[in-house]
């Protein structure tokens, strides 16, 4: 690897460029809302071109959702587009693509089991959807619902309450599902009159009452996306700061005293609690230990005076919860807070909770090579993650990440888990090879020169392939337009 100074001169510019973008929370249209939006062309004719989106957007097996197949997402995609389709759909042909959608959905349920992850929220919204598909004459077959008792129990919990917390409570992100409890009097919408951020729970919501408040957050979202599609978040914007920036720092991009840096630096501060740490989006209230350990890490980095302690908060008995009220814990929340805790090892906790981490990782690694997660479908991103939490700490679990990916590479020069190679996946495969190439030990230069090729060619592919898991697939755009630039600004440097 031979510096290449211009390259990495405007390789700067454009991060600097990125950086100043950051804050609108940018994501594409994806089936599952555009599908429950699309619901409301019966009331509102502007959501007619989100209808139209679906049309020109079934694939040739009838299927909807992400263009590599996961099936808890083509599934639930599937189903809620032919119910959309059922329900308003007046277009002659729309019966035909309500039977392709239905045959598909035969083939797709016998392989939900051969996901690493659910989608959010799959147990009972794939349940509630199949029922209202059943009740519109539709063929379609009942899903198999892991985790379903738990689901049970919070909604019970939820409904049963006399205060009936709903914007305390995640499940309402899934409001969908729980529509036909919610009454005029219930607090669920934001103050930018959504309900949790979420374009098919705001949907679902005005399937029931009426709020013009409401329709305009979704008529903006249309607009911005600009096709007729609805994004899955409307938006996640302290979540795209703090991805973004996490890996601009971890790459050596940006310094604390950056002006654009200190923006929003600024920014979280403010919104960060001494108690419970911070939310993914400055409309979605609910706190998680992801943001709020990749805040902690960004504030003390750039010198401002914040407490550890607010990781007591997220702590159970054998591990740490993302949420309150968390069905399934995840290895990159565990991770995340392990990166966080190198800023504070002076914390009397530090020991006890690193150790409560490796312990409860030691427990999820079935393989040995890497780990799932239920935020993102590729092992490649939990695998950079876990190179850079866990060096010095536990090098073997390090190391084993480390040979999965060595050994993982595709022909041309990248890296892909569902498929092909894609440059989300190589960005991540190839900075943590730059990282352990850095601060370990050597790695075969040819392999680091082909996945650098790789990336270069696809340096300006307009769109991504959506890996990140919500209710369906999505791409955080700006998060993975960050990776990619920042590897290459990293390898050339």
């Amino acid at each position: 690897m031979t510096p290449n100074l211009g390259q990495s001169t405007l390789l700067a510019h454009e991060i600097k460029m990125l950086v100043r973008d950051l804050g609108r929370g940018r994501v594409y249209g994806v089936a599952y809302d555009t599908a429950w939006v699309a619901r409301l062309a019966g009331r509102y004719a502007d959501f007619e071109f989100s209808l139209e989106w679906l049309r020109r957007n079934q694939y040739e097996d009838g299927t909807w959702g992400a263009p590599y197949v996961h099936y808890h997402d083509r599934f639930i995609s599937t189903l809620a587009a032919i119910v959309a389709l059922r329900d308003v759909g007046i277009h002659p042909r729309d019966k035909r693509r309500v039977k392709r959608g239905e045959d598909a959905l035969w083939k797709l349920v016998g392989h939900l089991g051969k996901d690493d992850s659910d989608t959010v929220g799959f147990p009972i919204l794939s349940t509630s959807l199949a029922q209202e598909a059943e009740k519109l004459g539709l063929d379609v077959p009942q899903p198999p619902v892991r985790y379903a008792a738990p689901y049970k129990k919070k909604v019970a919990a939820l409904i049963d309450s006399p205060v009936r917390p709903w914007r305390a409570s995640t499940l309402t992100f899934s409001l969908e599902a729980l529509r036909n409890a919610v009454s005029t009097q219930d607090d669920v919408l934001e103050a930018n009159h959504s309900v949790s951020i979420s374009p098919a729970a705001t949907a679902a919501y005005l399937l029931q009452h009426s709020h013009p408040g409401a329709v305009n957050y979704l008529r903006d979202l249309m607009t911005d996306e600009g096709t007729g599609g609805i994004p899955a978040f409307g938006r996640i914007d302290i979540f795209e700061m703090l991805w973004t920036l996490m890996k601009l720092l971890l790459t050596g991009t940006i310094q604390p005293q950056d002006r654009d840096v200190q923006d929003i630096l600024a920014v979280l501060a403010a919104r960060w609690s001494p108690e419970y740490g911070i939310s993914y989006s400055t409309h979605f209230p609910v706190v998680d230990i992801d943001d709020t350990a990749a805040t902690y890490m960004l504030l003390k980095w750039g010198g401002y005076d914040v407490s550890a302690d607010v990781f007591h908060y997220y702590e159970k008995e054998d591990h740490f919860c993302c949420y309150q009220g968390e069905t399934n814990p995840s290895a990159s929340t565990h991770l995340r807070l392990l990166q966080a805790l190198q800023y504070a090892q002076d914390h009397p906790m530090y020991e006890v909770w690193v150790q409560k981490i490796v312990s409860a990782l030691k427990r999820f690694d079935e393989n040995g090579s890497f780990w799932s997660d239920k935020w993102h479908t590729s092992p490649y991103y939990v695998s950079n993650v876990a190179i850079h939490a866990l060096r010095g700490v536990d090098d073997n679990l390090a190391s084993s990440r480390l040979k999965w990916i060595i050994k993982t590479q595709n022909d041309d020069g990248g890296w892909g888990y569902l498929g092909d190679s894609t440059p989300e996946e190589t960005a991540y495969a190839l900075e943590s090879l730059l990282t352990w190439n850095s601060t370990v030990e050597p790695i075969d230069p040819v392999i680091m020169d082909e996945a650098a090729r790789y990336l270069t060619d696809h340096l300006n592919d307009a769109t991504y392939v959506p890996l990140w898991i919500s209710k369906g697939l999505y791409t955080p755009h700006n998060i993975v337009r960050a990776a990619i630039l920042s590897v290459l600004y990293q390898y050339h440097a």
